[in-house]
């Protein structure tokens, strides 16, 4: 019961910071007469200017080590590959209308295409694009290469807001709002915590991370501030884990960005955890881009999925195993303190029961689930009055939010204590929390959670656990779901599998470390980040 529990109360995690994928002046391919590296890397101005002028949906990209020719034959007509810096000699033949986009910065070297012996075929007239890529040896079927990029039209416009916040020791914590989709609430926002060496110049970190927060929560609310009113080192673990060299990304996703005066939730209909993996690994193809443009790493990245964000790093993770690997983005995945598949028959009754409850709800045209909202009401109240009386009877605001909270308020066990005493986070720091949760989420995305724990449902986004071969850090609280999230990792083929479950002696498990306790606990950093900065920096 915990995991359905934990998962009632989460929301998200993210940030985006440039996608400077220069992609004008291309007449002569063999030149690169467009802005790169520190030039563009002064100011957030400039970055704007560059990504108004570039298509920002990601796209395949090509490491170093890779093969762009193994790209070309797996992308389809009208896909835009990304080539990192280096030599690739190559002798690539082209005949579909593909775009290959050099990316690099001023301390990398270019990108060089060079043709090691007799040429192939690279058909201009198919509408082939070649930008920021020094061709040689090559030899082409018309004269030169026509430049179309003047001509695109850029449909919409992608990046619809971006910030930098300094934040004390060196880091910035970025934030972009992202066009994901045509729909008016199809706009996520990533974010990244990083070490610089000047602004706009990040340091060269030893290990990366992409957060997925729960539900009714995103980025900021969970993992980023969660509820502190000091950011630093000991009560954010962004924080910590960028103050030891970890690219730090995440994303909120586009749910949480709906304004909690919304009265009309049409758009939700059949917003599932689908659609909520296509955002995420849209972020984090357009984190492995400026990752690799400011000075870090194209490779892929490690996905962090929590509570409800484990169905999402679990189903991302799947779906990639049915891509070339070429053309995946998570080397690995952190889902944390949340059951997915469910073995204990008492267990699944009660998924089915809830999956089913919650289908009729949205089978009478109620798309919206409002948990969110209604925290963020008893927030206000414990705000206004925390010793004023509760709607509980003997309690005042913040014990019945602290009842809510426990194991006493529903069996949530968000945090370990009791009405009376939290024991591991502070009290006003679960209500921060409150204030601040996104009002609303899809009850798509509930349905499917649930019935993906019941044997006689069937969900599509857990279709491919069972192909996942990549590494896997399973952390859990001893008092949220405990070991119940072990069982889902028994249906993939890992052979890299950790489990850490933050377990306190000295507590009973109903009152033990809690689902929350994991970001907001005094002893976190200890107990949780330094475990997983150590498995990081292993992989």
């Amino acid at each position: 019961m915990n995991t359905i529990k934990s998962f009632l109360i989460n929301r998200l995690s993210a940030i985006l910071l440039l996608l400077v994928v220069a992609l004008l002046g291309c007449n002569d391919p063999t030149q690169n007469d467009i802005k790169t590296g520190n030039e563009l890397l002064e100011t957030g101005e400039i970055w704007y200017d560059l990504i108004e002028q570039t298509d920002v949906n990601p796209g395949i990209i090509v490491d170093s080590d890779a093969s762009i020719q193994a790209a070309i034959d797996i992308a389809s007509a009208g896909d835009v590959i990304y080539v990192a810096p280096g030599i690739y000699h190559e002798n690539i033949s082209i005949n579909k209308s593909v775009r290959l986009v050099g990316l690099h910065n001023a301390s990398s070297g270019p990108v060089i295409l060079e043709n090691p012996g007799s040429y192939r075929n690279i058909d201009i007239s198919k509408g082939v694009e070649i930008t920021n890529i020094q061709l040689r040896n090559y030899n082409m079927n018309t004269p030169e290469i026509s430049d179309n990029s003047g001509s695109r039209k850029i449909k919409r416009r992608y990046l619809m807001n971006m910030t930098r916040e300094e934040i004390g020791g060196g880091i910035a914590h970025y934030k972009f709002d992202v066009r994901m989709g045509e729909g008016e609430f199809d706009i996520a926002t990533l974010h990244r915590v990083v070490k610089e060496r000047n602004p706009y110049h990040p340091v060269k970190t030893s290990g990366d991370i992409f957060m997925v927060h729960g539900a009714s929560q995103d980025f900021e609310d969970i993992f980023y501030v969660a509820g502190t009113e000091v950011i630093n080192a000991e009560t954010s673990a962004p924080f910590y884990l960028a103050s030891q060299n970890i690219d730090v990304w995440g994303i909120d996703l586009a749910w949480t960005n709906v304004p909690i005066e919304t009265t009309d939730f049409g758009f939700m209909e059949g917003w599932g955890v689908e659609k909520d993996i296509d955002h995420t690994l849209m972020g984090i193809n357009i984190a492995r881009i400026v990752r690799g443009i400011t000075g870090q790493s194209f490779k892929k990245m490690n996905l962090l999925g929590f509570s409800y964000g484990v169905a999402v790093a679990y189903g991302a993770a799947g779906r990639e195993t049915q891509k070339f690997h070429i053309c995946r983005n998570v080397k690995g995945i952190i889902p944390v303190d949340s059951q997915l598949k469910v073995e204990d028959l008492e267990l699944q009754d009660i998924r089915c029961f809830q999956a089913g409850d919650i289908l009729s709800t949205i089978n009478t045209g109620n798309y919206c689930f409002p948990q969110g909202a209604g925290f963020i009401g008893v927030g206000q109240m414990v705000m206004a009055d925390p010793n004023g009386p509760s709607p509980a009877p003997g309690l005042t605001n913040i014990q019945f939010l602290n009842y809510l909270g426990s194991d006493h308020g529903g069996g949530t066990h968000f945090m370990g204590g009791t009405p009376f005493e939290l024991f591991y986070s502070d009290s006003f720091r679960f209500m921060r929390l409150a204030v601040d949760l996104a009002p609303y989420m899809p009850y798509q995305t509930v349905y499917e959670f649930n019935a993906s724990g019941c044997p006689s449902l069937d969900v599509s986004f857990d279709d491919y656990i069972g192909d996942i071969k990549i590494p896997i850090l399973n952390i859990s609280a001893e008092g949220g779901s405990g070991h119940l999230g072990d069982y889902t990792s028994t249906f993939t083929k890992t052979v890299d599998y950790t489990l850490l479950n933050v377990d306190d002696p000295t507590k009973e498990p109903a009152l033990d470390f809690g689902h929350a306790d994991l970001w907001m606990a005094d002893q976190a950093a200890v107990w949780v980040w330094e475990p997983l900065l150590n498995w990081l920096n292993e992989h």
